[in-house]
């Protein structure tokens, strides 16, 4: 393994144990004004379950849903994900393949300053014959226990400038909506790209 995926790696699991966000202290100086463009990656799965792939894909889509709503209120334009997708795909990489690119790579690949790129780290579902619906529907039992974290990295010098940890039971994935609301909307609330007053 490369040094660039191995600091990526360890990385993502010394954030994990985070309870709470994280913004890089020199972020309002050094980070927010030099970032124009924004993309948000696949996120991997590195639970040991194949679901936590879609799980993955339904955070992504729920937090760009959210910023998309928002982005007058950001400094920085937010890249739609399906263009992110083409030119992940245009560049002949699966998702699972970007998304472990190191911040730099996959920023120059996307055409912006900053991305935010994540992981699923545990997925685990709890079958009940009555969630057959719901895993046909949604791709994923609305039962399951999910860990994640996402972390918006600067494209010029790869720093981890914000992070954040998702660790929901339950219901977490019951819904598009319910997703949006626990999920996307947290992470909103907390972008760091924000204008201000």
């Amino acid at each position: 393994m490369n040094a660039p995926r191995a600091y990526y790696l360890v990385g993502m699991l010394a954030a994990t144990g985070c309870a709470h966000h994280f913004v890089a202290a020199n972020f309002a100086g050094t980070y927010q004004p030099r970032v124009h463009a924004f993309a948000i990656a696949p996120i991997a799965n590195l639970s040991t379950e194949p679901e936590g792939a879609k799980a993955g894909q339904a955070i992504r889509e729920a937090i760009y849903y959210e910023l998309a709503e928002r982005r007058d209120q950001y400094t920085t334009t937010i890249q739609d994900i399906a263009e992110s997708d083409h030119l992940i795909h245009q560049a002949g990489l699966s998702d699972s393949a970007a998304a472990l690119l190191p911040a730099g790579e996959l920023c120059r690949m996307l055409g912006v300053d900053a991305v935010m790129r994540g992981s699923v780290t545990k997925y685990k579902k709890h079958g009940a014959a009555g969630q057959l619906v719901t895993v046909a529907l949604f791709g994923f039992a609305k039962g399951s226990d999910v860990k994640a974290d996402v972390a918006i990295y600067d494209g010029g010098d790869g720093q981890l400038i914000y992070q954040h940890n998702i660790e929901k039971a339950g219901g977490l994935f019951s819904s598009p909506d319910g997703l949006r609301n626990s999920v996307g909307k947290t992470v909103a609330k907390n972008f760091p790209y924000k204008k201000q007053g």
